[in-house]
């Protein structure tokens, strides 16, 4: 009876043994859509994500854009992401998909404004930048449903506190493709 009893133990203990391994530690990998690209700071990076929204709920033409790319570079441990809204009132307003702004002269056919958020800047965290001339292209998606392609090129100016821009221009540039659901 007691060398069944150590028999049945010396079993149970080589499975409990047998089933234990060593496993590499896990590492999260972002998720990217593959829905598009942008270009800061003259790298370009993918899209972690690119969505939509309807902002006037009686304009079945609004939208406002949103995406955000992470743009760590080498060697930077934490997070560094540059988020966007781009906003058109009517993105069937001019046959040829095309939205001014500039400053200079007053045009503003879309509202635009780009942070980045950055932890591994110790004095600013967030930078806010306005959009001092730039374009945008939609094509957007039929009235019943389909995907929308929208690309851009800005000219952007950092944000003080106040929200007045200042210091030189900043060149971005990207694009991007979101699915539209119908009515």
């Amino acid at each position: 009876m007691k060398l069944q009893y150590i028999f049945s133990l010396f079993v149970l203990s080589a499975f409990a043994f047998s089933g234990c391994k060593k496993t590499p530690e896990y590492v999260p990998t972002p998720y990217v859509c593959q829905c598009g690209t942008l270009n800061w700071q003259s790298v370009e990076y993918q899209l972690l994500d690119a969505e939509h929204i309807r902002t006037e709920e009686d304009s079945t033409y609004s939208r406002r854009y949103y995406i955000t790319a992470n743009v760590a570079l080498e060697g930077e441990e934490q997070t560094h992401n540059v988020n966007t809204w781009i906003e058109i009132p009517n993105v069937t307003a001019h046959s040829n998909g095309l939205y001014n702004i500039d400053v200079n002269t007053s045009l503003v056919e879309f509202l635009a404004k780009v942070d980045e958020f950055n932890l591994n800047d110790p004095f600013y965290s967030l930078r806010q930048y306005g959009v001092r001339q730039g374009v945008v292209r939609v094509s957007p998606a039929p009235l019943l449903g389909g995907t929308e392609s929208v690309s851009f090129q800005l000219i952007l100016g950092e944000l003080n506190s106040s929200g007045v821009m200042y210091g030189p221009d900043i060149t971005y540039s990207g694009s991007f493709a979101v699915s539209a659901s119908g009515i």
